[in-house]
């Protein structure tokens, strides 16, 4: 879709990051602030980013999810404790505002034809 706004997905993206942030602050049952958790770390920052390449092959992009949201947790991780201000829900905070950034840039790439 191009230049017709934002795309459904990318949308979806971006409005998960904030309630899945939200909602892992605010605090839910272990077993679903693990999987929220999760989401917003890793999965969600992964997928973002993995959009703004031009890979189309399946196999490739999931690993790309992974291998991106793990290694920008890290540096988030590493460069929070480094600056001595690190906490968990700091790190969701950044976290999800990385994985919203990403959706804007994504947004801007679909509005250019």
């Amino acid at each position: 879709m191009s230049g017709g706004g934002v795309t459904r997905p990318t949308l979806a993206l971006g409005l998960a990051a904030l309630a899945l942030s939200v909602a892992t602050l605010i605090g839910l049952p272990t077993p679903l602030q693990a999987v929220a958790a999760t989401a917003v770390l890793v999965l969600l920052p992964g997928q973002a980013m993995a959009r703004l390449t031009q890979v189309t092959d399946l196999a490739l992009s999931a690993l790309l999810v992974l291998a991106l949201g793990l290694a920008t947790l890290t540096a988030v991780s590493t460069v929070m404790f480094y600056l001595v201000v690190w906490s968990w829900q700091a790190c969701v905070i950044t976290m999800g505002a990385i994985t919203i950034l990403a959706c804007i840039a994504r947004a801007r790439q679909e509005a250019t034809p």
